[in-house]
Formats: structure tokens, C-alpha cells, sequence
């Protein structure tokens, strides 16, 4: 049992409160994984747990929405991630509620998320995935982040990338990497990008993907390669455009936050500026592990 959940996600201390008399369930691998470590310092986000939704959400306004599922609405500068039948009554599902930065957030958990219990109440839901996902793409728009949907790998001391939208081949790539021990994995589906001390990190997240690889590691970024698929293994330079054309559908951009949208297309532009990014033709049936090392060694 917990009353408090620390982590620690691609430098940023991410911090759950619960409310009096409540606690959460033990944490599973991956919150272990990304366990963080007091006392905060720096980048964090704190979210407390409440019991019960905001009241007034009726008259916020949908910026996007996917039907019943989920939406994120604003009402002024406040902003929420709705999941679930969040306007139903009695309601249902889950509110996650922060304004400016996302730095501080307050998640309102419906009845399904409760089990009364005699020592308290048992919260089921630890503001954890999706909530914890959105709040770090908010914090991070303005501060040079990105988080990219791509398999990331660090060998020699540096780290890869290969972005790509679903079916593009990141679990497949990884599964060779994993397969040859001759690199650690961060992730097979999701990194987060920043931009610390003047060095691009690639961060692995606790939202991995089919291999179901979440490595709480980090490396500076060498080179972004994009996966193609092709009869044989080539590897070959893109323009700063083309780049761009690739990165954006597989990066998490807010287009329906005019200034942060800005900021994070500024650090995309920035990021193929200042790192290496090439197109990966291959085939699943191929091995291209040792050609993908010897592009490391040769940047």
C-alpha cells in the first residue's frame, strides 16, 4: 500500500498524493522501474488523487475529442483530460485538471476506480497511464521536449532512435537488438526527446509498446533513423524537410495548443539541425543490426 507515488520520467520527478484515508495498490514492474527518489529537485510535476469529478465541466469546450473514449477540454487557461463517461450520472471515469505548465495537476477518480476497504479506501488508479503521458507532453512543449513514438536503443554510449507511426517496424527492430545483446533497449514503442546542457538525451518512458520494453535509462542522441521498408539494408541521408515530414506524424504535437504547437515545432526544427537523421530501408527478414552499429561508429 502507498499513500504517495514517486517516479521519475525522462528527469522529471512526477509526484501522486492521495487523499486522506486512501492509498494506492503496490507498485507494479514498471512503476519500480521508474521509481524516483527524494527529496524533488528540479523538473516535477505533482498530481494529487481526488475522490469524485470537477464540478462544471459542462461548459468546458472540447479542444479535441474522441467521442466517449477521451477528450481534453479548456474552460480559460484550465485544461482537462476527460476519460471515460466523465459528464454521465452518476459520473464515471476519470478527470485529470491542470492549468499553465501541466506542473500541478489534480486527478478526479469516479466510483470504479474505488474499493472501500477496512483500513480506507483503495484508489486503483495512480494517475498513471494516459494521464501521466498528456501531462508530461504539456510540461515539456515549453521546455525543448519531445516525446516521439519510436523504439530507442543506446549503444556505445549514445542512443538511437526510430520513429515511426504504427507498422512501421519499431517493435520488429527492436526485437532484433534484443535478440543480438549488443545494445540496451529503452523503449519499443515511446521516447521522450530533450534538450539538456546544450545535448539532445533520449529518454526510455513507462509506455512501451508490443516487446514491451520500459527502461528507465537515458543517452545522448546520436542520429534518428527512420524505418522503410526495402528488399535490401540501406541507409542514406535526408534532407532537413523530409526529415521533418517523417517526425512530425510520429511525435506527439499539441495541435490544438497554438503557442505550445509553436514551441515544439521550433525544437523539432532545432533537433534535425543539430542531429543526424537518415532513412533505415530493410526487411523484416533481414538482419540489420550490424549495419546499424557500424553507422554509429562511422558519425
Amino acid at each position: 500500500m502507498a499513500a504517495r507515488l514517486h517516479r521519475r520520467i525522462a528527469g522529471v520527478e512526477y509526484l501522486v498524493s492521495y487523499p486522506p484515508g486512501a492509498y494506492g495498490r503496490a507498485p507494479d514492474a514498471i512503476q519500480a522501474e521508474f521509481a524516483g527518489q527524494s527529496p524533488l529537485g528540479g523538473d516535477a510535476i505533482r498530481v494529487e488523487l481526488a475522490v469524485g469529478r470537477p464540478p462544471g465541466l459542462g461548459s468546458w469546450r472540447a479542444l479535441v475529442s474522441h467521442g466517449p473514449a477521451w477528450s481534453i477540454r479548456q474552460n480559460g487557461a484550465q485544461r482537462c483530460l476527460c476519460i471515460g463517461e466523465s459528464f454521465a450520472f452518476p459520473p464515471a471515469g476519470l478527470v485529470a485538471c491542470w492549468q499553465g505548465d501541466a506542473s500541478r495537476a489534480t486527478v478526479h477518480c469516479g466510483p470504479e476506480y474505488l474499493t472501500v476497504r477496512s483500513d480506507g479506501v483503495e484508489m486503483r488508479h495512480s494517475a498513471g497511464y494516459p494521464v501521466d503521458q498528456v501531462l508530461l507532453m504539456y510540461y515539456l512543449a515549453s521546455r525543448q521536449g519531445l516525446l516521439v513514438h519510436a523504439a530507442g536503443l543506446a549503444a556505445d554510449g549514445r542512443a538511437l532512435i526510430f520513429p515511426g507511426v504504427s507498422g512501421a517496424g519499431k517493435s520488429t527492430l527492436a526485437r532484433q537488438f534484443l535478440a543480438h545483446g549488443r545494445s540496451s533497449l529503452l523503449s519499443d514503442d515511446r521516447i521522450i526527446v530533450r534538450l539538456l546542457d546544450g545535448v539532445y538525451q533520449a529518454f526510455g518512458t513507462p509506455w512501451p509498446g508490443d516487446a514491451g520494453v520500459a527502461v528507465n535509462a537515458s543517452a545522448p542522441l546520436a542520429a534518428i533513423l527512420f524505418p522503410a521498408r526495402g528488399d535490401e539494408t540501406r541507409i542514406r541521408e535526408l534532407s532537413p524537410q523530409s526529415a521533418l515530414d517523417r517526425l512530425l506524424p510520429a511525435t506527439s504535437m499539441l495541435w490544438f495548443e497554438q503557442e505550445l504547437l509553436s514551441s515544439q515545432l521550433e525544437t523539432c526544427e532545432r533537433l534535425l539541425g543539430d542531429v543526424p537523421a537518415v532513412e533505415l530501408c530493410w526487411s523484416p527478414s533481414t538482419d540489420v543490426v550490424d549495419d546499424v552499429l557500424e553507422f554509429v561508429r562511422q558519425i
